[in-house]
């Protein structure tokens, strides 16, 4: 396992420049690099070569890609066009992950509803979204299959795969090694499930996890809060992560930036990321005993 943290926990008038060196001084190993704000999906190939040998100097190796674009348009959406550029915005984010020499790319798998993160709400039935996006991912599966690419569906706020049986099925039936699941654990609560529970049945298809909290008393994006702050029951996350010997990277999403002394958010997610590792690894090591 590697202590990893998006950019986005820096604050968004942070240079990328500034952000690595500071991500390593924090104690991270990993980081993933969004592209909708300080960079973008156009980025050149320049400063992307620019961007690993700058993660290579800081010690730390670009886990994951992502962008919001694919809440914009996604690829299930029933306009072509928005279909179109969603799975496009996906497979510019493949070169870039290769570029980066990053093993991932962090994938919206559809949403039924992308009210969330995007001002032009499409609300698309269930099972076009399903059928839809299932096609477009196999394809797209095959692109990063050829870059050594893994495609990590993560299980968002979209109304969509809602229980971890439908999203493991719906891995399985894209077909590919190259398809895999981007648990984030507060996503599971705040869709009325328990984490423990996907971690059990996802299993080997994690590669990787989002870490923050949540908050059952506080509705919607409200409840989300900092690690250890909110409901999750982390023993059982860890006892499950221990049990499917999970050693991919786990992930900060802490979010948003604070106002003031905003170093204290990305340096207090790192401590308490060491005491989850610590924890899954006592969790190992007591399995091996027995």
């Amino acid at each position: 396992m590697i202590k990893s943290t998006t950019l986005r926990v820096f604050p968004s008038d942070w240079d990328w420049r500034r952000c690595l060196p500071e991500a390593s001084s924090a104690g991270y190993q990993g980081v993933e690099i969004n592209f909708d704000g300080r960079l973008g999906l156009d980025c050149s190939i320049e400063e992307l070569s620019e961007i690993r040998q700058s993660a290579q100097d800081n010690g730390v190796k670009v886990v994951s890609v992502y962008s919001r674009q694919q809440w914009l348009t996604p690829i299930s959406s029933r306009n072509p066009e928005k279909s179109r550029r969603g799975a496009e915005a996906i497979r510019q984010l493949i070169r870039i992950a290769a570029l980066l020499e990053a093993e991932m790319v962090l994938v919206i798998p559809g949403v039924v509803s992308n009210a969330i993160l995007s001002q032009e709400e499409e609300i698309v039935p269930y099972d076009e979204v399903y059928d839809r996006s299932s096609e477009i991912l196999s394809a797209l599966a095959g692109d990063a299959a050829e870059q050594g690419v893994v495609l990590a569906l993560e299980n968002v706020p979209g109304k969509f795969l809602l229980s971890p049986l439908e999203m493991r099925a719906f891995i399985d039936c894209i077909g590919s090694p190259a398809a895999a699941a981007y648990l984030d654990i507060p996503n599971c609560i705040h869709n009325h499930g328990y984490p423990e529970h996907w971690i059990a049945i996802l299993g080997h298809r994690i590669k990787n996890v989002h870490l923050k909290d949540y908050r059952t008393a506080c509705p919607g994006m409200s409840g989300f809060v900092d690690i250890f702050e909110g409901d999750v029951d982390w023993s059982a996350v860890c006892r499950a992560l221990a049990d499917i010997s999970y050693t991919g990277p786990l992930t900060s999403e802490v979010l948003p930036a604070y106002r003031h002394h905003p170093e204290r958010l990305w340096r207090s997610a790192a401590e308490a990321l060491s005491c989850l590792e610590k924890d899954i690894s006592d969790y190992m090591e007591r399995k091996r005993q027995i």
